[in-house]
């Protein structure tokens, strides 16, 4: 008798201990959908890519998460992303918080004019406490868990008419922004003409002629082909070089265990490590490629650099203002101090 009702102790233990994953994962879903603006072929939809294979394999099929590249699921809209990611739309990010900007306005951060402008500034951010901590808590009460960031890439003036060598080149040319107001100001100081459309609309809008040209990185340039859109001129003004973010929703994340949260954070942050790798690694090989097909490539000398810093400088201040000017000086010290050392 005794022997028989440890038998069915252990057995109700078994069955017990083998309900409890079972319950875990029972909150889990199929596949969790994961935006991003960019379609194949860049350094971006690339590390989105790897990260969501990393993910998969990790947990063990678990964790799956499929892509919708060009903002699909908000119809191009990328500035709308953030809130279909509160409205329960979309499940993981992998983008710039420009873009989600006009919803939390700190997130206009790393699009302030000549806030990154080199591959040690950038070093120095991704390591960062002000990035790791302070820009972080922001974004998780906007709504997401970020997991890690990595370099977006230089992000270059690029346009069909002619070679934008000083600030003045660029007056009276139309200009292609993303839809939020310091991208617009920026432009304006230059009295160029901004324009704002989605990136699916610029894209025939080049081909036709209705908009001269564009800011992009200069992969997505030959991922797009964009000298067969007419765009034949790219200036390297040094104004713009964002970070991309990985990022999962908080009801989402909350619903996985430690040790997957854990896996699916790694995985987040070797994909984050490989896209600044490849960012930096294809920059020559890409000039080649462009140069050969009769693209115009300028890099401005140490006078007209100064020209470019000092046409921004103002829409800089004002923004930092409206930003939030203690986590902006807080990134300038990051900044600074890679500088000297």
């Amino acid at each position: 008798m005794i022997q028989r009702r440890q038998l069915l102790h252990a057995g109700a233990a078994a069955a017990t201990t083998l309900s409890l994953p079972a319950l875990s994962q029972g909150k889990y879903r199929p596949e969790y959908r994961l935006s991003l603006v960019v379609g194949p072929g860049t350094h971006w939809h690339y590390a989105a890519e790897r990260f969501a294979t990393l993910a998969r394999e990790r947990t063990q099929g678990r964790i799956h998460f499929k892509l919708y590249p060009g903002s699909s699921l908000v119809q191009g809209q990328q500035d709308r992303e953030l809130t279909a990611l509160r409205q329960g739309v979309i499940d993981v990010l992998v983008g710039t918080t420009v873009n989600w900007s006009g919803t939390v306005r700190d997130f206009a951060l790393f699009n302030l004019p000549g806030l990154l402008p080199s591959d040690r500034a950038v070093d120095a951010v991704l390591a960062s406490e002000a990035l790791n901590k302070d820009f972080y808590d922001i974004i998780r009460r906007a709504g997401m868990e970020p997991l890690a960031s990595g370099e977006y890439g230089p992000i270059q003036l690029i346009n069909a008419r002619r070679r934008l060598a000083v600030p003045g080149d660029v007056k009276g040319l139309k200009i292609r922004v993303v839809a939020t107001p310091m991208q617009q100001q920026v432009m304006s100081a230059m009295h160029a003409n901004p324009t704002t459309m989605t990136f699916a609309d610029a894209q025939p809008a080049l081909a036709s002629g209705a908009i001269d040209g564009l800011t992009l990185t200069l992969e997505q340039f030959v991922a797009y082909k964009l000298q067969s859109l007419g765009q034949k001129h790219i200036t390297y003004w040094n104004q713009s070089n964002e970070l991309i973010h990985f990022l999962v929703a908080n009801p989402v994340w909350k619903t996985w265990s430690a040790e997957d949260q854990q896996l699916v954070r790694e995985a987040a942050r070797d994909a984050a490590r490989e896209l600044t790798q490849r960012v930096r690694q294809t920059v020559a090989s890409h000039e080649q490629l462009v140069a050969g097909q009769g693209v115009d490539i300028h890099k401005p000398e140490a006078r007209e650099q100064a020209l470019w810093n000092g046409a921004t400088r103002e829409v800089y201040q004002r923004w930092k203002q409206q930003i939030n000017a203690p986590l902006v000086s807080r990134f300038e010290q990051v900044i600074a101090e890679a500088g000297r050392a």
